[in-house]
């Protein structure tokens, strides 16, 4: 009889394992799928959440997560400006772009933003909303992503790629015609960014 019953316990166990280890879904690599929890991985450090867990547990288990509101300067300009340009003191928003000023009112570029034009345009947990800093010459300074509930894994490895660079020192119209390769192992979400990108540029 305790030898039926020994023989019970492991064939229960051999089951149980066997279903823990069913390979995870085709349409998304094993490590989006774990990250996707929002257990582990390291914050990409590109936007204003930096240091935070974007997705966490509640966007997880189905509360829909909320990206960080805007932060601004003791100037009144929006963080994200100020990574952008650095030595901002003022600025002016007109109808597709915000002009930037030194202290000295010397225009330092242009801050483009591609909300609300990138609605809708999301990675592998949500919209990728970026800023592009622009040269007074129009010519791209540098891309920054903007708060987001994408998950941080992902954005690391975007991060660490490069992507962000992939536009840089180019004019607007050979940004848009540019064809950037996708990160791999996070397909989603370098692929949202590069949409983001372009949405923000058609704006002008």
């Amino acid at each position: 009889m305790k030898k039926i019953i020994a023989l019970t316990i492991v064939s229960l166990l051999a089951v149980g394992a066997a279903t823990a280890q069913e390979p995870q879904k085709k349409d998304a690599p094993k490590v989006e799928q774990q990250a996707r929890h929002g257990h582990g991985g390291k914050h990409c450090g590109n936007c204003p959440n930096h240091g935070k867990h974007h997705g966490g547990h509640g966007h997880a288990h189905g509360q829909q997560a909320q990206p960080q509101a805007p932060q601004y300067n003791a100037d009144g300009i929006d963080m994200a400006v100020v990574r952008a340009f650095p030595t901002v003191k003022s600025v002016k928003k007109t109808a597709k772009l915000t002009e930037v000023y030194d202290a000295n009112s010397k225009l330092l570029g242009y801050a483009l933003y591609s909300k609300p034009a990138s609605d809708g345009i999301k990675g592998y947990a949500g919209e990728t909303p970026v800023l592009i800093a622009l040269s007074t010459k129009k010519i791209i300074l540098g891309v920054w992503l903007l708060g987001n509930v994408e998950t941080p894994r992902y954005l690391q490895r975007v991060e660490e790629a490069g992507f962000y660079k992939n536009w840089n020192g180019l004019s607007v119209k050979k940004a848009l015609k540019k064809e950037v390769d996708a990160v791999s192992g996070a397909t989603f979400t370098s692929k949202a960014v590069a949409a983001s990108v372009r949405a923000a540029l058609e704006q002008l």
